[in-house]
């Protein structure tokens, strides 16, 4: 898409009435930032981005952009991993501006926040008020929440907490026409009717704009025991999982998968990076319990849950952590895996989800096809497996062209998610759709489903100037 010079002009023009100046930016150094994805993978382009102030402010430009069927990309923290967030000549509508806490109610247990509230920023908000906002996720210092709702993110907390939509209790809306559609309670149960609230989350700004939202809170955290163990094989992790939750009840909040591979990306590249083990095996997870009570009960919980799968042979070793420094360690190992895997000459990106007992066996078949295709390829399989969600990166073989590598993503992409549909999973776990995995909709989607989200689309925006483009 591109603006005629006076059709520009003419927008701008009345976007005068609407926006402060300075929130009204052709000023491409500025813009810049905004067309990158995080990842790599797109740069677009843009004439112009808003940085409204207030839900009445969007609801003025969709109003206008919808009368003048002018394209709009909303964005917030611009840390998503789909694309989903970068213009191809659309007006940038950043949400970044809208950053007010509105209202925080401990004894409610919630907080109201506008979308381009820093995922942090909320956090500690609750933890002034000894309650806890769970969401945790690597971009946490700089996303923002109407970015999370919009694409349902998960992060390491999902065993315990659920994704975001399971964190929202109302939102507020800006549809394409302008309408304000304020869906902000703050209730737990509401039965009356379709929960029309879930259609935007997970929806990647293509139904409407989010622009404020009302979200949960739990009591405070005050522990949290953090272990590294290592496996006897992958498929002992099901067990571990089972013997965890048996012992701890609902104190597992994370289970994340450390590959041998994981580990040594992370000791060569990351910072300081300790391996937390001598001995570590070809599989290893990260383990945490998070309690409200500041006691020993998780540590204890946490040694006998250890001690039972060490004696039934489900880990060959495990280290928990018995300092902020040592837990530190811990967790930079899963946050350097993700930063510093292409310098290993490339990756692919994968974010599948498969039933968690099939995990194993997903893991171990993929891994065997992608070699099948390219001997001597580097999967590199980490992250949430307790909710069935892996991470499946590859990374191309020693001394192999990362051009070339690249050459073969579609081939290896349809291997990875191929294989993911064998097992009834998903080819799109919690990054989204955006642009980069529009094929995988068309060729794993059932058709009927498919249609109906179209409907919904037409419905909602018959002008397609919300986020074209995108998913479909």
């Amino acid at each position: 898409m591109s603006f005629p010079d006076k059709q520009l002009e003419d927008f701008i023009s009345k976007l005068s009435n609407i926006l402060d100046g300075r929130d009204i930016i052709t000023d491409q150094e500025i813009i810049y930032p905004h067309l990158q994805d995080w990842v790599g993978n797109f740069h677009g382009n843009s004439p112009l981005m808003l940085t409204p102030r207030s839900s009445e402010q969007v609801s003025k430009i969709l109003k206008m952009c919808n009368e003048k069927n002018i394209k709009i990309v909303p964005q917030g923290g611009n840390t998503g991993s789909v694309a989903s967030g970068i213009p191809n000549g659309e007006v940038i509508l950043s949400l970044k501006k809208m950053n007010k806490i509105l209202d925080l109610n401990p004894k409610d247990y919630t907080i109201t926040v506008e979308a381009g509230c820093i995922l942090n920023q909320i956090q500690l908000a609750a933890s002034e008020v000894s309650r806890h906002f769970p969401l945790s996720i690597g971009s946490e210092g700089s996303c923002t929440i109407g970015g999370n709702i919009s694409t349902n993110a998960g992060g390491i907390s999902v065993l315990k907490y659920g994704n975001m939509r399971d964190l929202v209790l109302g939102i507020e809306v800006v549809l394409a026409n302008g309408n304000i559609v304020n869906m902000l309670k703050k209730l737990r149960k509401d039965n009356t009717g379709y929960a029309l609230k879930h259609l935007f989350m997970g929806a990647e700004g293509t139904l409407g704009i989010i622009t404020a939202a009302s979200l949960r809170l739990f009591p405070k955290i005050e522990n949290k025991v953090t272990a590294f163990v290592s496996l006897t094989d992958l498929t002992t992790s099901m067990n571990l999982l089972e013997i965890l939750r048996d012992f701890s009840g609902e104190l597992l909040s994370s289970f994340e998968l450390i590959p041998d591979i994981g580990l040594s990306i992370a000791i060569e590249f990351g910072d300081n990076i300790i391996n937390p083990l001598v001995n570590a095996e070809q599989w290893n997870v990260i383990i945490e319990f998070s309690d409200t009570k500041n006691n020993e009960n998780a540590k204890n919980l946490m040694e006998a849950a250890l001690q039972h799968a060490l004696e039934e042979n489900v880990i060959t070793d495990a280290v928990i952590s018995d300092s902020i420094a040592k837990t530190q360690n811990i967790w930079k190992i899963r946050k350097a895996i993700v930063e510093h895997q292409p310098k290993l000459g490339g990756e692919i990106k994968h974010d599948v989800s498969v039933p968690i007992s099939s995990v194993p066996d997903f893991i171990r078949t993929t891994g065997d096809k992608l070699a099948q295709y390219l001997p001597g390829v580097r999967p590199v399989p980490y992250g949430h497996i307790g909710d069935g969600n892996i991470h499946y990166n590859v990374c191309p073989p020693i001394g192999y062209s990362s051009e070339a590598f690249k050459e073969k993503t579609k081939e290896i992409r349809e291997i990875v998610y191929g294989n993911a549909f064998t097992y009834g999973g998903s080819f799109a776990a919690e990054h989204g759709v955006g642009i980069i995995k529009k094929s995988q909709m068309i060729k794993y989607k059932d058709p009927t489903e498919l249609t109906i989200m179209k409907e919904i689309k037409n419905l909602l925006d018959p002008k397609e100037i919300l986020n074209p483009g995108k998913i479909f």
